[in-house]
């Protein structure tokens, strides 16, 4: 998960417990002026690619052992005239049933991060159902078709396939290569533009 504030705006240390870091949240949000907060989630099943993609945004440097999420990670990513907040959630079905919904409540974007595999694309379709009963029926959700690198043999699928599948709109992306980071922002910012429209219009 991720918020994104105006350069500017305070930005407090965030508590470790997940309880205590709704509540900052909520009143994060409620101190803030709404056009100038968005909220976009990440989420998707272990070992896609989400902590990959958050070191992509960040710049960091990409290992490439993994090394499962537990609990949740917290990285600031500058972007533009933003800091983002982005929280990665560990991606086990019990976890994220029992104890996303808070946090994945008013969210303005969701991003589901898939493999691209057969397997993986199909259980993404519940990932999917599962924010839909969530958030706003106005928040978009797009699907990341991660590891785009892997062989067509492996059962690769390409993002057409995997937005055909899921009927959402997707990106393909190859989180571990470093090139892809502008293309990844870029499509990150086009999204969000048209976040900060509608909640204009919505004012």
């Amino acid at each position: 998960m991720c918020y994104l504030h105006n350069i500017g705006i305070n930005i407090k240390r965030l508590p470790s417990f997940l309880q205590t870091l709704n509540n900052h949240i909520i009143r994060t949000m409620t101190d803030s002026n709404s056009n100038d907060l968005v909220k976009i989630s990440f989420i998707g099943q272990p070992a896609v690619g989400k902590t990959t993609i958050l070191k992509l945004l960040a710049e960091n440097t990409i290992g490439k052992m993994y090394i499962p999420t537990m609990g949740f990670d917290l990285k600031t990513v500058r972007f533009g005239n933003y800091f983002m907040k982005v929280w990665d959630f560990g991606g086990q079905k019990a976890y994220l049933k029992n104890y996303l919904p808070p946090y994945l409540k008013g969210s303005d974007i969701v991003f589901i991060v898939t493999d691209s595999t057969p397997r993986n694309v199909l259980s993404s379709k519940e990932l999917i159902e599962f924010a839909r009963e969530i958030v706003e029926n106005d928040c978009p959700i797009i699907a990341i078709a991660n590891k785009q690198d892997l062989a067509k043999n492996s059962g690769r699928m390409d993002p057409n396939r995997v937005g055909n599948v899921l009927q959402v709109k997707t990106v393909g992306l190859t989180a571990i290569k470093s090139a892809e980071r502008a293309r990844l922002l870029s499509f990150i910012e086009k999204q969000l533009n048209k976040v900060l429209i509608r909640k204009r219009l919505n004012n």
